[in-house]
């Protein structure tokens, strides 16, 4: 689980960002062809995680802003 997100952040920290990139390139293929889809692949995923994280911080900052409104 993701710690929660710094003021003012949106999506995930540089450092997120690096761990889930080293835990993807943990193993490198010998071969150029794999290596090519390894770094395709992992290029994808953090974008995909950082949407993630995109869309939870959003989410958390309308939850907010609606139940102070209604407060």
């Amino acid at each position: 689980m993701a710690p929660p997100p710094v003021h003012g952040q949106v999506g995930l920290t540089r450092r997120e960002l690096e761990r889930e990139l080293a835990w993807m390139l943990r193993s490198i293929p010998d071969d150029p062809r794999e290596l090519v889809k390894l770094f395709s692949h992992s290029v994808v995923a953090l974008l995909d995680k950082n949407n993630e994280a995109i869309a939870r911080s959003l989410a958390q900052r309308e939850a907010s802003n609606g139940a102070r409104g209604h407060g």
